[in-house]
């Protein structure tokens, strides 16, 4: 008696048998279509992130360069200010440098019906003597 060994073929990687399934092993799982839409709704969150960020940013630039530029303003109008002040000072010292010469004092003096004063003379206490010429 003959015994009959087993004729079926084991199907080889990668094919599928004739139930249509495929035979174990490493093969590449099927993803579902809602499993693929759960892989980008992630996403989606992200980008909007990333876009507010950005957005974010360029607003807080814009709000920074007006504010340096309002202040580049004020500035530029205090150094005219202080420009015209400086001078309006150089002006006033002028005036007082004149307002003090001798030579003006004595002439509004003058005006006034003053006379110059005689010579002066002066008192020695040690001496008890007067000095100086009384002319």
């Amino acid at each position: 008696m003959s015994t009959r060994t087993d004729t079926r073929r084991t199907p080889a990687r990668g094919r599928r048998t004739a139930t249509g399934d495929a035979p174990p092993g490493p093969a590449a799982p099927r993803t579902r279509p809602a499993a693929a839409a759960q892989a980008r709704a992630p996403r989606i969150p992200f980008v909007l992130l990333i876009l507010c960020l950005l957005s974010g940013a360029l607003v807080s630039l814009l709000v920074l360069r007006s504010v340096v530029a309002e202040e580049a303003f004020a500035i530029t109008s205090l150094q005219a200010e202080n420009r015209e002040l400086s001078q309006q000072e150089q002006q006033l010292r002028r005036t007082v440098a004149n307002l003090e010469s001798p030579e003006r004092i004595a002439q509004e003096a003058e005006a006034m019906g003053m006379e110059q004063g005689e010579a002066p003379l002066f008192l020695d206490p040690d001496k008890g003597e007067v000095t100086g010429s009384g002319e």
